[in-house]
């Protein structure tokens, strides 16, 4: 390695020696040699003093400083406080001393006296392994990072088997903190079940195949819940020396998960489209057995007519069922519209205690936050109406019903997103407090007819007719249970838009005047975010949508009054501008604050009246956000003063 020649690039080396003509003859020869010596130290004391003050590359050491710092003791403390490395000059290598030095690390050794030659090649012997050093240490904190910040569990031994390194997500899946379970044996740590038998595993270090992975129920030391998992063993090992095993910790929940919910889809799928083709069938003989029991009410006399009513009312019956088959089967598209969940389920709720009875009261927990979702209102009602009834079969004894609705944000890298596609949706959560079922009653829940007669799987095509409605509003709907804990079923239905009224808000003064209500309307989902939160500070009602069109049936939904619209002046398809346009016919007494990165002439061209329309313009904080809203208010008083 040779030393830089150019100022800027000469390495910076910090001389401590105690002897004044041995300090500068060292100086002078490695200045010679290309290094720059800017300082030098007589005592322990000074060289940290001056350390902390300059950047150093190197410290060139003598071991024997008089005062209460010797060489080594402030060589550790520079490495320990600077990260400096450190190169010995002693004149005494005796064993205890040599002992003593290697404890620092030191990068080398000069016997004195000093030669010009020696102290070259120490030196660049000394500045090499320190890059080295610096090299591996960035790599080992890189490997670090990267180990911790795996999604999948990696847990590290030693040839004894004993843990010296576990990640984040290792810690989680396991339930023991690394700081305990570091030099623990592994099947202390790592509580593995065989999948089918639940017998415990064997030794996973024999038994895996390298780089193959065998699926485990992990059993959490914190829960007690297995968890399925996929486990691969790895040798640490380099051609000479093995250093322990590697384990990689693959959760496979949402996998499983998500591989159910495609085999549910694939079935439910086969079976719509079987229901279909007999539905069409079914109807087309109905409709004969309708027909020629219509001729036959006209020849029949009065009295003989019951036999008559008797088929007219199965056939009745029987075109019910068809038109089940014809929902379940996805024909039946209805007529969507914009939905207020949290409505809907005030709506239907004496409907569905009606149907419950006494001994199954029903509670809800509706979210503070509204959500708008698009669908058919009947076949909606169908969903509830259907649970219900599937809560009643479960529970002959009585018991209790909840309902629950919130809001769901699935970022597109969460786990969530995994299973589902992200966005906000609408969350419905329906538990019954029943006996629950085992995995193989809940794999076939959603079947037509399967659970007849089967503890707490229900009956009938309800749930076949509900899967089917949700699937056709895109949304998801999903059954957990276990034997003697009941079954909730959650539904995720895409979100159109969401309301938040002044009840749920923070407590503000605002005199006697009514909450006023907003129609939020941003794409871009962090930013709504934001400007959801400065509105919902302000003590304002919030309607929020994604889009013109959103937003144009959520305002349709929404009965109460608009006071004023938020929106974005550039959005997917319809623009902020034309959105407010098309708005102000039905709602007059609507003002527009329009918000865009561009400039205010993009909203020139919207025509509305003045005192009727601001421009704020982004970024923007949130005080400004308010003070233009309050500006539009004191611009509508004003006009009513003139008037």
């Amino acid at each position: 390695m040779q030393a830089g020649t150019a100022a800027g690039n000469k390495k910076q080396i910090l001389v401590v020696e105690d002897e004044g003509l041995i300090a500068d003859d060292l100086q002078r020869k490695l200045e010679r040699l290309g290094y720059a010596v800017p300082a030098i130290a007589n005592s322990g004391q000074q060289a940290l003093q001056l350390a902390s003050e300059t950047e150093f590359d190197l410290v060139l050491m003598d071991i024997r400083l008089k005062g209460d710092m010797d060489g080594i003791t402030t060589a550790q403390a520079l490495r320990d406080e600077f990260q400096v490395p450190v190169v010995y000059v002693t004149a005494n290598a005796d064993p205890e001393t040599v002992s003593r030095a290697k404890v620092t690390e030191p990068l080398g050794y000069v016997l004195k006296p000093v030669g010009t030659d020696n102290l070259r090649s120490t030196m660049e012997i000394a500045m090499y392994k320190y890059e080295m050093e610096r090299r591996l240490r960035s790599s080992e904190a890189w490997l670090r990072i990267t180990l911790r910040n795996v999604g999948e569990g990696v847990i590290a031994t030693d040839p004894g088997g004993g843990i010296v390194f576990m990640n984040p997500v290792a810690e989680q899946l396991c339930g023991w903190p690394r700081a305990e379970a570091y030099g623990r044996p592994l099947r202390d740590v790592l509580g593995l079940c065989e999948e089918n038998t639940e017998c415990p595993a064997k030794n996973l270090i024999f038994d895996l195949y390298p780089e193959k992975y065998h699926t485990y129920s992990l059993i959490s030391s914190k829960t007690g819940a297995p968890i399925p998992v996929e486990v691969a063993c790895f040798e640490n090992r380099t051609a000479d020396d093995v250093f322990g095993e590697i384990l990689i910790l693959r959760d496979i929940t949402g996998r499983r998960k998500l591989e159910a919910r495609l085999t549910q889809a694939q079935r439910m799928e086969a079976i719509a489209a079987m229901a279909g083709g007999l539905a069409h069938d079914f109807n087309n003989l109905l409709m004969i057995i309708q027909g020629y029991a219509e001729e036959l009410s006209t020849d029949l006399p009065p009295g003989n007519q019951e036999p008559v009513r008797q088929i007219q009312q199965a056939v009745s019956m029987a075109a019910d069922l068809s038109r089940q088959l014809l929902m379940l089967s996805g024909r039946n598209d209805g007529h969507p519209e914009v939905v207020n969940l949290n409505e809907m389920v005030c709506e239907i709720q004496p409907l569905l205690s009606h149907s419950l009875g006494k001994t199954r009261p029903l509670a809800t927990e509706l979210g503070a936050m509204e959500g708008f979702v698009r669908a058919d209102r009947n076949m909606l009602k169908q969903v509830f109406i259907n649970l219900a009834q599937h809560a009643k079969y479960v529970m002959p004894q009585g018991g209790t019903l909840h309902i629950e609705t919130d809001i769901m944000d699935i970022e597109p890298a969460s786990a969530g997103a995994r299973q589902y596609r992200p966005g906000r949706y609408v969350r419905l959560r329906v538990a019954d407090s029943g006996p629950g079922m085992d995995k193989t009653a809940l794999a076939h829940i959603f079947e037509p007819f399967f659970g007849k007669n089967r503890p707490g799987a229900g009956n009938g095509l309800g749930l076949s007719v509900a899967h089917g409605t949700i699937v056709q509003c895109g949304g998801y709907i999903s059954a957990d249970s276990r034997p003697g804990e009941g079954t909730t079923f959650e539904i995720l239905l895409p979100c159109v838009g969401t309301f938040q009224a002044v009840s749920t808000l923070l407590e503000r003064s605002k005199g006697n005047d009514p909450a006023r209500t907003i129609l939020l309307v941003e794409d871009e989902a962090d930013i709504r975010r934001l400007m959801h939160g400065y509105l919902v500070e302000d003590g304002y009602q919030l309607l929020d949508a994604r889009n013109a069109e959103e937003a144009e049936e959520v305002a349709k939904a929404y009965a109460g009054r608009i006071d004023v619209l938020v929106t974005d002046v550039v959005l997917p398809g319809m623009t902020g501008v034309q959105l407010a346009e098309r708005l102000r016919p039905a709602r007059p007494e609507m003002k527009a604050l329009f918000v865009s990165g561009y400039s205010p002439e993009a909203v020139e061209s919207c025509g509305l009246a003045k005192g009727r329309a601001e421009f704020l313009a982004k970024p923007f904080r949130a005080a400004e956000l308010g003070r233009r809203i309050r500006a539009l208010d004191r611009q509508e008083e004003n006009v009513s003063s003139d008037v």
